[in-house]
């Protein structure tokens, strides 16, 4: 719908917004610089399927596929999506938190079917439904997973009955999720708590993945990886893991580090700079003060 009508209007009107090759071309700018890091994020999910390997048929082949395709497709779609943004909206009005439904909102009323909006708002919120369904499938089998290695209290680990769901994982997770949203809104507003969620997520959500990459270059080199019928190689050989490892290390630590970078529009820098390291260190503690828990139950059980 984005795309069509922005289409619509550019071939009826043109765009709001000119295009040149100077607009276009990336630049550097400090209040900007938080929004890189979400741009590494938005290719980040197809480590979910490691949640679900026993459901994959013929992950040799479709592992490879699924990475090149979802990394071509990702990349189109936010390009074409953004290009649609700004036919509709000049660069300048374009909001953070509600950018696709304002330019929506401004083509439909251009072209004087308000309908659309309506439509969008419905197609928008059951897509959000069904990402949040997939999400949580694969990330409560970590908790339910951990529940299982008594890293969790055993109530993570159980199985429904009926829907053969981890659902005390499903549930725990909905709740503090909820209970984070409402903490995270208390004396500041919408756009500045739902930056500091995002940029509190993307490092916590980056940091197994420095590890992830650090280990597939210090493994590149087991005699396994070659001798594996099964294994999925990365392409190139050795040179091949250095190079991909390497720069997929430095992307993420350098979205890390961007991330901690309030954007300009941000009504108070220094709050959101300490918020967003308070949700990090809250979150890391809490993992850290469970795994620590559940190691010594273990060895409390193991000694006795």
């Amino acid at each position: 719908m984005l795309v069509g009508v922005a289409g619509l209007l550019w071939v009826r009107h043109g765009s709001v917004t000119h295009f040149s090759l100077c607009n276009v071309w990336p630049t550097w700018n400090w209040d900007t610089v938080n929004f890189w890091s979400q741009i590494a994020f938005a290719f980040t999910g197809l480590e979910l399927v490691s949640c679900m390997s026993a459901e994959v048929r013929d992950p040799q082949r479709t592992l490879s596929r699924a990475v090149y395709g979802a990394g071509a497709l990702i990349a189109a779609m936010y390009i074409v999506g953004t290009l649609a943004v700004l036919v509709l909206v000049p660069a300048g009005e374009v909001s953070v938190t509600s950018g696709v439904f304002h330019a929506i909102t401004a083509g439909s009323i251009a072209l004087k079917v308000g309908f659309f909006g309506i439509l969008a708002a419905v197609l928008v919120t059951v897509g959000n439904a069904g990402g949040v369904g997939s999400t949580v499938a694969g990330i409560a089998r970590v908790p339910f997973v951990v529940g299982i290695d008594q890293y969790l209290p055993r109530a993570f680990g159980k199985i429904h009955p009926h829907w053969k769901t981890p659902y005390v994982s499903i549930l725990v997770q909905a709740i503090i999720s909820g209970l984070i949203l409402l903490v995270s809104q208390i004396n500041q507003s919408t756009r500045d708590s739902y930056q500091q969620l995002v940029d509190a997520a993307i490092i916590l959500y980056f940091i197994p993945f420095l590890y992830m990459f650090a280990a597939a270059i210090w493994l590149s080199r087991r005699r396994d990886r070659t001798e594996n019928d099964r294994a999925v190689l990365i392409p190139g050989g050795l040179p091949g893991v250095w190079i991909t490892s390497g720069v997929a290390f430095f992307i993420t630590l350098v979205s890390i580090v961007l991330s901690v970078f309030p954007p300009g529009e941000s009504s108070n820098r220094t709050s959101f700079l300490f918020r967003t390291l308070l949700w990090v260190v809250a979150a890391l503690a809490v993992g850290l003060t469970l795994y620590w828990r559940g190691l010594r139950a273990k060895q409390e059980a193991h000694s006795a």
